[in-house]
């Protein structure tokens, strides 16, 4: 059965969910590739505010064919816009879904969901909040075509030029940097190169490390093999962690900086790694599984437990809790491995959940230790009562065979996970994370610039060891978060151990 006869269904409940809420029928006759059709199918199906096309010209006078969702007016649910420009100064309580056409958000504007643009891109205003992040697909689109009763969409692909045979990504080819207690500055530079239209591009880079004093080299590639199937391809050195699951490179890098915090732990290595993709789409759901191959040379790296000094940072310099704290030594040797595993999308009424799955089966030649490691990461997110929702997030690695080496570790503790812990005290080739949020926006005292305030429930449990979890440890917290603005407790109960904490909402 073809992906269009699939994700029919969907499309009828669209079509009359639609009719309920505006009296106007939208039929998705061409939906399209990839996981676009789903949010705007899902969305569809649900209750939702349509503004449809402005009219011909023609009319006296005319109407404008820009949309304004505007200030001081709230819309109860998600707002579907066709084939117009879109201002948003309004409060939504849900996603703001632009087809064919730009949204720009202005101050004072607050969505509870997403703001999505389909053939066409998202402008941010600093002064305006999207609690669900914002999408651009400026090459995809659908042509709107008027119909009795409704309007038909159409997919459309939007051409871009052929991809440059030379081209300097980044200002000048200097990319996005980093900053840990490590390295340093991690500051990568280097051109790309495009063959064949764009189905093979180049990325060869020298990154400087200015705590090492080192040049790193490392080349990446991707071959495209038709919409579906790629395979990506890196060769360099490099510094590696387990930990980039607790918080984004941009959140680290502004806490080492700031606060002399990092909640990673760090090891070089020099890698060769090959991996094949395939994306398989259904009606609700993209599935893209991997195969590869690995082949690194590891050692440890600094700092270490007689280091007296790091990269710099306004506090916590002299600190062996903070920019000091040692890195694990990890082991010199070589590791092979074949990797297996896939990425999970799935979507269905305002239900979200993602997977990552990877499998490493390695051999080590020091001890002649053979192993295999999976690694999962998932989510799942959903509305529940008016505009409150719960997510769930979880981070889980498993080791069978023999026990993996230092530099195959995660850990946990302290910010980012289990906070009333000491950072990442907890670690090994096994480690068990869960981390359940109840937000609960309290709108009664909604302002127009900072939005409404709200209070999260939060409950984490954790634990990580060698060979087996030792027993589980759990927090229980409150945040209340006004705008960027956030203040949190939380209380380990067994030992009522409390903690508290006042920042920016950048990372859970």
């Amino acid at each position: 059965m073809s992906f269009r006869a699939r994700l029919a269904p969907l499309l009828v409940l669209g079509v009359f969910a639609g009719a309920r809420v505006d009296a106007q029928q939208v039929i998705l006759r061409d939906p399209g590739p990839g996981p676009i059709p789903r949010h705007l199918a899902s969305a569809l199906a649900a209750p939702h505010r349509l503004i449809v096309p402005a009219p011909p010209p023609a009319r006296v006078p005319p109407e404008p064919t820009t949309a304004l969702l505007p200030r001081d007016s709230v819309y109860q649910t998600t707002v579907i816009v066709l084939d117009r420009e879109t201002i948003i100064a309004a409060r939504v309580h849900g996603d703001v879904i632009v087809v064919a056409g730009d949204a720009f958000m202005h101050p004072g504007a607050i969505v509870d969901g997403r703001v999505i643009a389909i053939g066409g891109g998202v402008y941010q205003s600093q002064l305006a909040i999207v609690r669900g992040g914002t999408e651009s697909y400026r090459d995809f689109t659908y042509s709107v075509s008027p119909t009795p009763g409704g309007y038909v969409l159409d997919y459309r692909a939007t051409r871009e030029q052929p991809s440059a045979a030379f081209s300097l990504p980044g200002i000048y080819g200097l990319r996005l940097p980093t900053y840990d207690r490590a390295d340093g500055l991690s500051l990568p530079f280097g051109p790309a190169f495009a063959f064949d239209t764009g189905a093979v591009e180049i990325a060869p880079t020298f990154t400087y490390r200015s705590d090492l004093g080192a040049f790193d080299p490392a080349m990446e590639a991707r071959l495209q093999f038709g919409r579906r199937t790629h395979a990506e391809l890196f060769a360099g050195r490099t510094s590696l962690t387990n930990n980039s699951w607790i918080w984004s490179d941009l959140v680290n890098s502004a806490a080492v900086f700031a606060l002399g915090l990092d909640t990673r732990n760090y090891y070089r290595a020099d890698r060769v790694q090959g991996t094949l993709h395939h994306a398989f789409e259904t009606m609700v759901a993209e599935i893209e599984p991997f195969i590869g191959a690995r082949a690194e040379r590891d050692r440890a790296v600094g700092p270490d437990s007689f280091a007296i000094g790091g990269p710099w940072s306004a506090f916590g310099r002299t600190s062996y809790e903070r920019i000091l704290r040692p890195n694990p030594p990890a082991t010199r040797g070589t590791l092979t491995s074949a990797l297996v595993g896939a990425h999970v999308e799935w979507e269905s009424q305002r239900v979200r959940a993602m997977i990552d799955l990877a499998n490493e089966a390695a051999a080590f030649d020091v001890g002649s230790r053979h192993f295999v490691q999976s690694t999962l990461d998932a989510q799942i997110r959903f509305p529940t009562f008016r505009t409150q929702e719960f997510w769930l997030t979880t981070h889980v690695l498993h080791t069978f065979g023999d026990s993996a080496p230092p530099q195959r570790w995660s850990y946990l503790g302290g910010s980012g996970t289990l906070v009333t812990l000491p950072l990442l005290s907890f670690g090994g080739d096994e480690l068990l994370y869960v981390e359940s949020n109840y937000l609960i926006p309290l709108q009664r005292f909604d302002l127009p610039l900072l939005g409404a305030p709200s209070l999260t429930l939060r409950h984490m449990i954790g634990s990580a060891g060698i060979g087996r979890l030792p027993a589980l440890q759990q927090n229980l917290g409150l945040r209340l978060a006004w705008s960027f603005v956030r203040f949190e407790a939380v209380v380990e109960p067994a030992r009522r151990e409390w903690d508290f904490g006042f920042g920016l909402s950048m990372a859970r």
